[in-house]
């Protein structure tokens, strides 16, 4: 892994930008080889040279599609449940397909601590608080866990039942092109992709990698600030200081807009330790940084039962 891999990798959003649904990185599908060239100064046929040797590392082995839970009036939380040996996760990852509104995991390494990051959809903080106790019994330590909000911008767009047609068959199949999916859908080539880009414009859904690509060697590391007013200074010295870095949407990492004492970026290598301590340390010790986080993904996993079950009532509804 280079220095050019990651700028490939990193074009594969806008702007080189970074969100993250569930600390998976959302991709822009629309998104051409040449463009990415455009944006890391390389050639296209060098581009798409770089995402096959990707592709064939298993970083981009396949893709997602995650609709927008606010699409079914629900909101998502979190519930960290702390792993003491490495032999626990199967049988954890196992019994939480039998949780209502479960609907990803996330493997971590963050601060020395091991954990499974639980997203799940529930109506109110108090059903959420219900679906915590549940899980606390699931947890090796056995108790009860606190979830947290886990901020998702909403959908600006109201679904017509052609939209809903559309949005199952990325659902089911997200490397689909317009034919297959005008196809499934029953619509016209042109009318599938008027929808599918008004669906991600509309943020009714995000394309992700795929729970079988292997996880990127980048490191997320969170920076509390003392004030808002730290926020440009800081993320200026990251961008001066940072041998490769990924900036990351003031709402991509579950965190609300409007809270601007925080800074979210990703850092590669993750996979060179003393260089990334020797960056941490330094990043730590600027004016206007209160405490740093990082997180190392090991792994994730997707549950589709509550999403699939949902999407297919809407588009029998709507038939």
């Amino acid at each position: 892994m280079d220095l050019l891999d990651f700028a490939v990798y990193r074009f594969l959003s806008p702007r080189g930008e970074a969100r993250f649904w569930a600390g998976r990185r959302v991709i822009d599908p629309r998104i051409t080889p040449r463009e990415i060239a455009e944006q890391a100064g390389v050639s296209e046929s060098g581009v798409r040279t770089r995402l096959h040797h990707l592709a064939e590392r298993g970083y981009l082995a396949d893709q997602s599609v995650i609709p927008n839970p606010a699409l079914f009036d629900r909101r998502v939380f979190v519930a960290d449940l702390l792993v003491r040996q490495s032999g626990e996760v199967d049988r954890i990852l196992r019994d939480l397909s039998l949780v209502e509104g479960v609907v990803f995991t996330r493997d971590v390494m963050d601060e020395d601590e091991r954990e499974i990051q639980v997203h799940f959809v529930s109506e109110s903080e108090s059903t959420a608080a219900r679906v915590g106790a549940l899980l606390g019994r699931l947890s090796p330590t056995g108790t009860a866990v606190v979830p947290h909000a886990y901020y998702t911008p909403p959908c600006e767009r109201e679904l017509s039942s052609v939209d809903w047609r559309v949005l199952q068959g990325v659902w089911r199949h997200p490397d689909a092109g317009f034919a297959e999916i005008a196809r499934t859908a029953g619509i016209s080539l042109k009318t599938a992709a008027r929808s599918y880009r008004q669906l991600i414009d509309a943020r009714a859904c995000w394309w992700t990698h795929g729970p079988n690509s292997e996880e990127f060697p980048l490191a997320l590391v969170r920076a509390d600030l003392r004030g808002p007013a730290h926020r440009d200074a800081v993320a200026e010295w990251i961008s001066r200081e940072a041998p490769a870095w990924m900036p990351v949407t003031s709402d991509g990492f579950g965190l609300e807009p409007e809270l601007a004492g925080a800074v979210v970026v990703g850092l590669v290598p993750a996979d060179a330790p003393a260089v990334l301590e020797r960056f941490l340390r330094k990043f730590a010790g600027i004016e206007g940084v209160a405490r740093i986080r990082r997180t190392f993904a090991l792994g994730s996993a997707l549950y589709p039962t509550w999403f699939s079950d949902r999407i297919a009532g809407r588009v029998a509804a709507r038939g």
